[in-house]
């Protein structure tokens, strides 16, 4: 049967092309919420490949854009792409990549990537730590505490030969002191604190590649007190070693 003649089979034809072309390689591919279009991520802009994972505590605690594919986009058979609802993990991407792109776009003539991660990149990467309030929840018991330590690595570099500049990132987990069942689970970050450590890093960036002097570092938190001292046995970043210092850039 011809599908000249008939519309639904073109629209299907059509469909079938599009996921075709937009196959996943989850080695060398990430989907970014702004735009919703498929980039390379930084496979071998360095000589070290970067994978982007699914999110699991027992690994790490990064966001994982790939999630978006089914929660931004929502494919329909004419081929047109409309929003999807969001969920209330991919609104806290959407902040960290809203205040990234309005910060990092200033970078003209080079372009900008934040990309989450589970591996340390190679020591040709310039790394920045930060630390921040944020507060979990345990998925087993329901559980909620705060915590003053909060914990970010930034992973940066840019490549001058593709005008192209890379953040990778991973966000620190802490586990559930009530059900001490191992399993770190995800921070949740409030969104002027995502908003400080975005700033923090982009003045890191412009300090290395763009003739900042001296530029400024937030160190305030949000206020609050949190009802028990921080337990290193119970955080992720502690057991890794990078909670001794609250800021550190190399």
């Amino acid at each position: 049967m011809s599908t000249d003649s008939n519309p639904l089979l073109q629209h299907l034809f059509l469909l079938l092309k599009l996921l075709e072309l937009a196959k996943l390689d989850a080695k060398a591919t990430t989907l970014l919420p702004h735009g919703g279009e498929l980039i390379p991520a930084p496979a071998n802009a360095f000589g070290d490949p970067v994978f982007i994972q699914a999110a699991d505590p027992s690994k790490g605690c990064s966001l994982c854009t790939m999630h978006l594919v089914n929660e931004v986009v929502t494919y329909v058979t004419s081929g047109v792409t409309v929003p999807a609802p969001i969920s209330p993990s991919a609104s806290m991407e959407l902040v960290w990549h809203g205040e990234f792109d309005r910060l990092f776009g200033q970078y003209y003539p080079h372009t900008w990537y934040l990309i989450p991660t589970f591996l340390a990149p190679n020591d040709r990467w310039r790394v920045f730590k930060d630390s921040a309030k944020v507060r979990f929840s345990c998925g087993e018991c329901g559980h909620g505490w705060t915590s003053m330590k909060g914990r970010v690595i930034f992973w940066f570099n840019l490549n001058y030969a593709a005008n192209a500049g890379y953040v990778l990132f991973k966000l620190y987990g802490q586990q559930c002191q009530k059900c001490n069942n191992g399993k770190f689970e995800h921070a949740m970050w409030y969104p002027e604190e995502v908003v400080k450590v975005i700033g923090n890093v982009y003045n890191r960036v412009g300090q290395i590649f763009y003739g900042f002097v001296r530029p400024p570092l937030r160190i305030d938190r949000r206020q609050g007190k949190p009802r028990n001292q921080h337990n290193a046995e119970l955080c992720q970043a502690c057991k890794e070693g990078l909670c001794k210092e609250e800021w550190t850039f190399s």
